[in-house]
């Protein structure tokens, strides 16, 4: 196993921790139930703009596709690793609306693991393509530059 394919065997792996560390009872007090199902929308939101403005580039590993081309639209425009910053979402509206500790600390962790996983990336599309890194000094990694 490549270390790629580890870090992405590590976030599935988190991500299935998150959402079972979610049965918790009592349920959660009514507004904050409704901000996690509202981090959790802008997330799958973010999850789906970011896969279709990737389209035959999306690959779950962190090196780019074969013959594939460097993505500066739709939010990548802004953000150069919005599908990690959807996940963080989801998994952030999940723990506030449903999860445990367990969850919390797997957010946590899934949080590692993608800052990881971005540097990983980055090098490789660096390598990639000559425009990378006028990308990356124009965009945030995660959330938008000022």
């Amino acid at each position: 196993m490549t270390p790629g394919q580890g870090l992405v065997a590590a976030q599935f792996a988190l991500l299935t921790l998150i959402v079972a560390g979610g049965r918790r009872r009592p349920a959660r007090p009514a507004p904050v139930h409704r901000a996690g199902q509202c981090l959790m929308l802008a997330g799958a939101v973010l999850a789906f703009w970011s896969g279709h403005a990737l389209g035959r580039n999306l690959t779950p590993l962190p090196a780019p596709v074969p013959g594939g081309t460097l993505i500066q639209t739709g939010p990548y425009r802004w953000v150069r690793h919005p599908l990690y910053t959807a996940l963080l979402l989801l998994s952030a509206g999940w723990t506030a609306g449903r999860g445990g500790l367990v969850s919390g600390l797997g957010t946590a962790l899934l949080t590692l693991v993608l800052r990881r996983k971005a540097r990983m990336e980055e090098t490789a599309l660096a390598a990639a393509y000559p425009a990378y890194p006028a990308y990356r000094q124009r965009t945030g990694a995660f959330l938008p530059r000022r």
